[in-house]
């Protein structure tokens, strides 16, 4: 229990220096709007409902381990997708206090560098899916789009994920 608590403690502490934090408010950089074709639903109320619509719609996905948070809930969950375990990162933020572009904020900082990840979203929700080849199958699987990273040199961005899946 002891190993637990020190993980989570670290994690934390990386997550605040990182500035991973989706409700970081910073007054400097103006909120990012939500790209206009992540569609507004579905809707969650926590990260194990994505989880258990993902299983819904064909795609199993086990806990891996679950992340402390206030500004919603988070989890992380295992997947095998043609055959290849792939590693999901789920985020839920509460609509109640989140606005839409404060979701798009949170979206846009992990689609640009230093990050560069390819996002699957919509309604109040998004999953860094850790293998980009796999992110239209957990797209289809919860109704959601595809978001590749916002990459300046486009030579390096796969076209073949550019696309909505619903």
């Amino acid at each position: 229990m002891r190993k637990i608590s020190l993980i989570v403690a670290a994690m934390a502490l990386a997550a605040s220096v990182t500035g991973c934090d989706p409700t970081q408010s910073d007054s400097s950089r103006p909120r990012t709007p939500m790209p206009s074709n992540v569609p507004t639903k579905p809707v969650y109320a926590t990260a194990d409902d994505v989880m258990k619509a993902m299983g819904d719609g064909g795609l199993e996905c086990g806990l891996l381990r679950r992340a402390r948070a206030n500004f919603g809930s988070g989890l992380d969950c295992l997947a095998e997708v043609k055959g290849v375990k792939v590693e999901n990162e789920i985020h839920v933020l509460d609509p109640v206090k989140f606005s839409r572009n404060d979701i798009g904020s949170a979206i846009a900082s992990r689609r640009e560098a230093p990050y560069n990840h390819t996002i699957v979203a919509a309604g109040n929700w998004y999953i860094w899916v850790r293998y980009p080849e796999f992110a239209p199958q957990v797209a289809k699987a919860l109704k959601g789009v595809v978001l590749l990273p916002r990459i300046t040199d486009s030579s390096s961005a796969d076209p073949a994920l550019a696309h909505t899946v619903g």
